[in-house]
């Protein structure tokens, strides 16, 4: 009945969603139905960081087989030790949503409610094992990618607006309770990389996701995953702001740059004018995506871009990013040499 009722409350907070429309799950076909199919099941409900990406349903089913393959399919690692990385690189992202769906799950493990905030992370994935660096660093990967694109779509909470504050505390600890207690068999690998382009699934290993050599199948999802957000990004964004958000990353780094947003200007005043406004777009959500607001979206907008465009060019800024935090986790020298560079 819990469950239920949470599946329910949390297909309607899709409607929060920011700056793009979702399909509504009543009414979605064809890839999308079955994407969301898939998440309700093993994630055990239909988790907005996915369903929001649905009009651009390539990015939603990457982003859905990095978190499954990473977070839920049974490892080395215990899942108690991947959510404590999750909350913990949602932390130091400030994605408060994160914090408090993934904090509430690892509450509901065990974990304790602030145990993400003492979790060893960066320290522990350079440490650990081969297996369980490759295994632990997917989670972080994909958490980095996924805060980002959380900032700019989501509000800060999953909860709605309108619960009552005596309430929310309850709601927490219930929806995480039903996200780490799925019922049935642990989920099966690798089912989630069939939603993958053929090509994205036969690409070559690029240089910055060798760290995850220690556990192949890892290593496997990894590559079909940024192959896909790769191909995602060059049908919306010209070479030109590509280059330039992967050039101006290797030389700043992915930490946000102050408080203000005039930071942006000068690099993206090298791109022609019809361009500046999704490269404006992406060095924010790379470096700062909590300052993407709705006159970023409106400017892009003017430009042409529509709902898809805006979540290939999010979803592609995000992932550049969180590909060389990770790499540089665990080798600076990757950070300058990051791969698949067209």
């Amino acid at each position: 009945m819990l469950r239920a009722v949470l599946r329910s409350a949390v297909r309607r907070s899709l409607q929060e969603v920011r700056h793009v429309r979702p399909d509504p799950p009543g009414r979605a076909r064809g890839v999308v139905a079955d994407l969301y199919e898939r998440v309700e099941r093993d994630f055990g409900v239909l988790a907005p960081p996915v369903a929001m990406l649905s009009p651009a349903p390539e990015c939603a089913a990457a982003t859905w087989t990095a978190l499954r393959e990473s977070l839920l399919v049974p490892g080395r690692t215990s899942r108690a030790d991947r959510e404590a990385v999750a909350t913990a690189v949602s932390r130091g992202n400030a994605c408060p949503y994160c914090v408090e769906v993934h904090g509430s799950t690892l509450g509901s493990l065990g974990g304790g409610a602030d145990a993400g905030a003492a979790a060893p992370y960066p320290g522990a994935l350079v440490s650990a094992g081969p297996t369980e660096r490759a295994e632990l660093g997917a989670v972080a990967l994909t958490f980095e990618h996924i805060n980002r694109l959380v900032n700019v779509f989501l509000p800060d909470s999953p909860l709605p607006a309108f619960a009552p504050k005596p309430l929310r505390e309850p709601l927490r600890r219930a929806t995480g309770a039903v996200i780490a207690t799925r019922p049935g068999p642990p989920p099966a690998p690798d089912t989630s990389l069939e939603l993958l382009p053929d090509a994205a699934r036969r690409a070559p290993v690029p240089e910055d996701l060798l760290w995850a050599s220690g556990d192949p199948r890892v290593l496997r999802v990894l590559t079909g995953v940024a192959a896909a957000v790769d191909a995602a990004g060059a049908r919306t964004l010209t070479h030109a702001v590509r280059a330039l958000l992967r050039n101006h990353l290797r030389g700043h780094g992915t930490a946000p740059d102050g408080v203000s947003r005039a930071w942006v200007e000068e690099p993206i005043g090298a791109l022609a004018p019809h361009e500046r406004p999704l490269g404006r777009l992406v060095l924010l959500t790379a470096r700062a995506s909590f300052q993407v607001g709705d006159d970023t979206v409106a400017e892009c907008r003017r430009a042409g871009a529509d709902d898809a465009d805006l979540v290939r060019a999010v979803s592609w800024a995000a992932m550049t990013a969180a590909r060389q935090t990770v790499a540089a986790t665990f080798s600076p020298r990757t950070e300058t040499n990051q791969g698949n560079q067209t």
